[in-house]
């Protein structure tokens, strides 16, 4: 009787506005699960946004650098010319990076300053209007923060007290945190006070390893693209990845609380029904199924109302916040699906467990 008995289905039908509240609350958990992975997968790929982008596949630092923007490296400029020498490289182009914090409208608002030679690598790697820079009272603005504080091609910023015309607006320049900003290199030199070095130097070949076992031996430091890529999501998964795990954690306990709530009160309020199923020979392991089968068809409902809010979600946070890129990874689905499945799965040990003590006897009784 219990095996055919759609008993699970009919009591979470049983109270629709119940079962919609639990939906949605339990939908919201996953949806928190999907935006903050996708949030932290949107992280990740702007932390290393100007490195996949910059076209170089080796980087000139100075000793013990692992970021080109946020640790300072300063090399001789002379050594660009070292680069340029060397068998095997195709081409060479200097490159000045930092933070630099803007006064936009009153507003201090920090940026990464990206100075390049005209014509050369290292700039913006894709317009949104107007043109690349190609004096050193130019300057090329992220699109976005351009957007945020009302700038347009034509006006003017100041820098580090320095005065830039905007002359156009750079595209898939943008982070959670700060704007690119192009001006050319000569112009960073005098802001910074140092004419006579440099970051970096982008270095292009079609031999990698040849041309950095050569620039080594030269007594030269030299990184390719991965091991930046690979210390720039270090250096942002030990500054952010805590939080956001501990976020999901919650979110995970939300969703798991909600479903055996719901599940427990309803096996509570329909405890007579299921004591005549017992009494009629239920075992044990037909009432935990019943328990796993009702908080597996709540998680359901939950997973899928969660995958809705999510995309409602991302199409109103995007155009409100564009600096937040939110993406939508098979493995962000496979995680939530999971976290779905073992919400349902812990969920069903508290109904399940009162389900096994259930008495027979209150079947006959008048509640």
């Amino acid at each position: 009787m219990a095996g055919r008995v759609p008993l699970a289905r009919r009591n979470l039908l049983a109270d629709p506005r119940r079962l919609a509240a639990s939906a949605v609350a339990v939908g919201m958990a996953v949806m928190l699960i999907l935006l903050l992975d996708g949030l932290w997968a949107g992280v990740r790929s702007q932390v290393t946004r100007y490195e996949d982008e910059a076209g170089a596949q080796l980087y000139v630092v100075a000793p013990g650098t692992r970021s080109i923007f946020a640790e300072g490296s300063t090399i001789p400029i002379g050594t660009l010319a070292t680069v340029e020498a060397a068998d095997g490289v195709d081409w060479a182009a200097p490159v000045r990076g930092g933070f630099a914090i803007l006064d936009l409208h009153g507003r201090k608002v920090a940026t990464t300053l990206v100075g390049s030679v005209p014509g050369a690598h290292g700039g913006p790697w894709a317009m949104a209007g107007g043109r690349l820079v190609e004096s050193d009272d130019e300057a090329v603005v992220d699109e976005v923060l351009a957007d945020r504080h009302a700038l347009q091609v034509g006006d003017r910023i100041d820098i580090l007290g320095t005065s830039f015309q905007v002359v156009g607006l750079s595209r898939g320049t943008a982070s959670f945190m700060t704007g690119f900003v192009f001006i050319t290199h000569a112009a960073a030199d005098a802001l910074l006070r140092a004419p006579t070095s440099t970051t970096t130097v982008l270095v292009g070949t079609a031999r990698p390893a040849e041309v950095r076992a050569q620039l080594e031996a030269g007594g030269l430091t030299v990184v390719d693209r991965d091991e930046l890529r690979q210390a720039g999501l270090t250096l942002a998964t030990r500054i952010y990845g805590t939080p956001l795990r501990l976020m999901v954690l919650v979110a995970f306990l939300v969703g798991t609380l909600v479903i055996a709530l719901t599940a427990y009160t309803s096996v509570a309020e329909r405890s007579r029904e299921y004591g005549i199923v017992k009494a009629m020979g239920a075992t044990r392991r037909h009432l935990t199924g019943l328990a796993v089968a009702q908080t597996a068809l709540l998680a359901l409902a939950g997973t899928v109302t969660g995958f809705v809010l999510f995309a409602a979600g991302r199409v109103a946070i995007t155009p409100a916040r564009p600096q937040f890129t939110i993406l939508l990874t098979s493995g962000a689905v496979f995680r939530a699906v999971g976290a779905a499945v073992v919400m349902g799965t812990l969920a069903a040990l508290i109904p399940a467990r009162r389900l096994a003590g259930l008495d027979p006897a209150v079947a006959y009784r008048g509640q």
